[in-house]
């Protein structure tokens, strides 16, 4: 049946456009997700080669900083002293105060391997410690700058001395290869000994200076693997190019891919892509002014918001909305369609069956659709079957997308937390490394005792510590705590003084031991970081060392470019939740930190968001564990909000577009169904033939339900016709009897009454009245007389209008008399209407009722106004 096809297709339209809608959705959510992800995937690219970079400048500045320090008299004192010459007892101790000096420096084993000093010939002792184990390497291991000027591998070693250079495996011994037999074989021990140390690591050396030493330092690979992003945040590798595209050093474990990677740089690739188990999306950071290149393999991620049990999830989600849409369409189809096809049927059943029984208005008025027109019905049903479900995978898709856009950006916050406290720790270890450097300068600790010499403070400058620009300044003071020297205000040392505070932490401390003092104020009065290390000088009398104290006091923006990123703060807090460092925060910030500390219970990987100064921050917890500090990073994601409300606005657009659409499809659908419904009913008020191109062809069935109401509609204005006809033709039938029979009965009373006898009896009552005078008597007796006459008359039933009017004239003056002048009456006749033809008796009813009904009522006089008109040509 047609209804069933048309309920059919409004189910299917449905399911269209929830299908299309969700589609749509997907499609919005991917595009949104592929942006948001390209973004912080840059972000987080950025935030990578940020990272390495800023660590290699840091390591390399290190890794520089020492090889100058190792350059100071102090050091290589020992190797141009010719020790060889001097009794072994003077050799011994200025061999262990070289030693002690360098640990001193407390370099990490994880950086440093081994470090050498190299005198000009055998006049010379040579000096060589393992830092890890504190170790002296024998003389026997070490050559000297003879032997490797022999051998030739001087200028091969000092090639590129003030940088850090590769030293290959094989470099070294290959050469010594073609020098066996031609070397004493000490010497070429030696030399073997020393190649064997060197390759396969990172080095660095000046160069033989004016005094005729050699210092090389063997850094270990740790050194530059350490300062990587950590594997738990980032998935990749690193090569670092020379300045003559050299490997220097990598961790990418293919090494003919890593050569393959270095041939690319040096021709000027910055990025491309490279299988290495795995794509990876190589590119280059160069890293100025060393002159190097770094290569960061970074494997690529999968940015797509669908995980396995997420499309698993949402699979069944969508099957479970399209089922939904399937069943609230159904539903509302048939409360929709079952009326229209309920009437067709009872109506087509009375057709056949001639069953002249009214068919129960209550049956199509039942449930609340029956209020709505049929328009308004199909709107409810597609708005029903297509929003609901569409609302809902809006609902879920927005969450998935919020809650994975909030995780990115959770990871992205996390991930440049961890590199900014790495940041942080490094500018740590970097000011405790400048402290351990300039307490082991002696011109600064001979300072401290009267029996040691002082040397010559004029060339102390910041070329010779690197970093030392970094600090705002230093201070040496003896054990009593005066100042012997600073690095500003040195004409003045009454300034510098050791607070009693200072004083009860110090005294705890053990030598060599370091501490961070807070909540102070530096020379100028402003709030300052400081770093006090306690000292052991030799007094220069006896061998019991007295105690000194290396004050040294940071810049109040000591850490604040330890982050780039105009989305990051962060504020640092002691052990007792304190205030440290605040970099470009206000004191909401600074509050927020400090609930932070003061929630109990606190994790390493304490992650939040929340609102600070109106914006919403991520929170991240870290600590800064040598100084057992405790960070807290804020990264503000308001762009990731904008770009949540941007999506739900691309949504809202798409649910426009779906109304939209569901009212052009019901229009469409209308046209179809609703159009032939809406004629019908308009036909049946009016009843008015249906169109011609709504009836059946000739000789055809109607094929659907609207066709059978139509057929059945016509057929019932076919009987109403033919009724009607009939009653007509009844009517006028019955209405001859009445006449004919009317005329009987009239004809049998005239036949009763003599009308002469009449007319005679009124003539001489009339002649009477006006013998005496009674002229009203008379008026009225005659007036009478011509009455009876015109009723009386058995003539035509038509009469001629002036004969009307004439009984009507004394017809009023019959009345005239009766109420005495009470009326007056105005003829305004049309002499061309006089002939015309009008029915008998047609005016005296009328006059008659406006007297009765109108005048007689009336207190004062009326008037009565007979006008006849001629209209046309009738």
């Amino acid at each position: 049946m047609k209804f069933r096809y048309y309920r059919n297709m409004l189910i299917g339209v449905a399911l269209l456009l929830t299908l299309l809608s969700e589609i749509i959705i997907f499609g919005i959510g991917s595009w949104n997700i592929n942006d948001t992800s390209s973004e912080i995937r840059r972000a987080s690219e950025q935030n990578i080669a940020s990272h390495i970079e800023s660590q290699m400048i840091s390591k390399l500045n290190e890794m520089n900083s020492l090889a100058l320090q190792l350059e100071q008299n102090d050091f290589i004192l020992y190797a141009r002293s010719f020790y060889s010459l001097r009794p072994s007892e003077e050799e011994r101790i200025a061999r262990q105060e070289l030693s002690s000096r360098l640990e001193q420096l407390h370099l990490s084993p994880e950086a440093v391997e081994r470090i050498y000093f190299i005198g000009d010939n055998i006049n010379q002792k040579n000096f060589g410690k393992l830092m890890k184990s504190g170790e002296s390497i024998d003389d026997s291991q070490i050559p000297w700058i003879e032997d490797l000027q022999d051998a030739g591998l001087l200028d091969l070693l000092t090639r590129y001395y003030g940088m850090p250079a590769y030293i290959p495996e094989g470099m070294f011994s290959s050469v010594l290869e073609g020098k066996r037999g031609l070397l004493p074989r000490e010497t070429w021990d030696r030399l073997s000994q020393f190649a064997t140390s060197i390759e396969g690591h990172i080095i660095i050396n000046n160069g033989v200076n004016a005094l005729n030493v050699l210092s090389v330092i063997v850094f270990d690979e740790r050194i530059l693997t350490a300062e990587l992003p950590s594997s738990r945040i980032w998935n990749g590798y690193v090569g670092i190019l020379d300045e003559n595209q050299q490997i220097l050093w990598t961790n990418v474990p293919d090494r003919e891919l890593m050569e393959k990677a270095a041939k690319l740089a040096a021709a000027g690739e910055t990025e491309w892509e490279q299988f290495l188990g795995g794509r990876y999306y190589v590119r280059t950071v160069p890293v100025p002014p060393y002159g190097i290149r770094v290569i960061i393999f970074e494997q690529m991620q999968n940015d797509s918001i669908w995980k396995w049990g997420d499309t698993y999830t949402f699979i069944i989600f969508l099957a479970c909305s399209l089922l939904l849409s399937l069943m609230i369409a159904y539903r509302l189809a048939n409360a929709v369609m079952y009326p229209y096809q309920a009437l067709a049927r009872a109506v087509w059943k009375k057709e056949n069956d001639l069953d002249f029984r009214s068919i129960p208005e209550q049956r199509f008025s039942r449930g609340w659709l029956s209020r709505f027109t049929i328009r308004k019905k199909m709107l409810v049903m597609l708005l029903s079957s297509v929003l609901i479900p569409v609302l809902l995978v809006i609902v879920m898709y927005a969450f998935l997308m919020y809650r994975y856009v909030f995780d990115k950006a959770v990871d992205l916050s996390v991930e440049s937390s961890d590199h900014l406290v790495t940041e942080l720790q490094s500018r740590v270890e970097r000011y405790e490394n400048l402290t351990n450097r300039l307490s082991t300068d002696s011109r600064l600790t001979n300072l401290t005792s009267p029996y040691l010499y002082r040397g010559n403070m004029d060339d102390f400058t910041v070329s010779s510590y690197p970093g030392l620009n970094d600090i705002s300044y230093f201070v040496i003071y003896d054990v009593s705590g005066v100042a012997k020297y600073s690095s500003v205000f040195n004409n003045n040392r009454t300034l510098f003084k050791l607070h009693s505070y200072e004083k009860n932490v110090l005294e705890q401390l053990e030598a060599e031991e370091m501490v961070w003092l807070t909540g102070l104020k530096d020379v100028y009065g402003h709030p300052a970081l400081m770093l006090v290390k306690k000292l052991e000088v030799s007094s220069g009398v006896t061998d019991r060392p007295t105690t000194a104290f290396l004050q040294v006091v940071l810049k109040e923006d000591a850490f604040s470019y330890a982050t780039t990123d105009r989305k990051q703060s962060f504020v640092i807090l002691d052990r007792e939740g304190k205030l440290i460092y605040s970099h470009l925060t206000p004191k909401s910030f600074q509050e927020a930190a400090v609930s932070q500390w003061s929630v109990p219970d606190k994790e390493e990987l304490d992650v939040q968001i929340q609102q600070v100064e109106g914006s919403n921050q991520v929170v991240v917890q870290r600590s800064l564990e040598k100084p057992g500090w405790y960070s807290y990073i804020f990264m503000t994601i308001d762009d990731i909000y904008l770009k949540i409300h941007s999506m739900f606005y691309r949504f809202g657009l798409l649910l426009v577009l779906i109304i939209i659409i569901i009212l052009l499809v019901m229009r469409q659908i209308a046209y179809l169904l609703v159009r032939p419904i809406e004629r019908l009913t308009q036909a049946i008020e009016n009843e008015e033939p249906l169109p011609a191109e709504m009836k059946d062809r000739a000789g055809e069935q109607p094929r659907d339900e609207i066709g059978r109401l139509v057929a059945s509609f016509n057929q019932m204005l076919r009987q109403i016709r033919e009724l009607m006809q009939e009653n007509v033709d009844k009517e006028i039938r019955e209405k001859k009897l009445v006449t004919s029979r009317m005329k009987a009965e009239l004809g049998m009373l005239q036949q009763q009454i003599n009308p002469h006898f009449l007319y005679n009896t009124l003539e001489a009552i009339n002649m009477r009245a006006h013998q005496y005078g009674a002229t009203e008597v008379s008026t009225m007796v005659k007036s009478l007389a011509k009455i009876f006459r015109f009723t009386i008359n058995t003539g035509s039933e038509v009469v001629a209008l002036s004969d009307e009017l004439e009984h009507a004239r004394n017809y009023l003056t019959i009345q005239e008399l009766r109420f005495q002048n009470k009326f007056i009456v105005r003829w305004e006749l049309d002499e061309q209407a006089m002939g015309l033809p009008v029915l008998k008796f047609i005016l005296q009813p009328i006059i008659e009722n406006a007297l009765q009904h109108g005048i007689e009522e009336l207190y004062g006089e009326g008037e009565l106004v007979i006008r006849t008109e001629t209209l046309g040509n009738s």
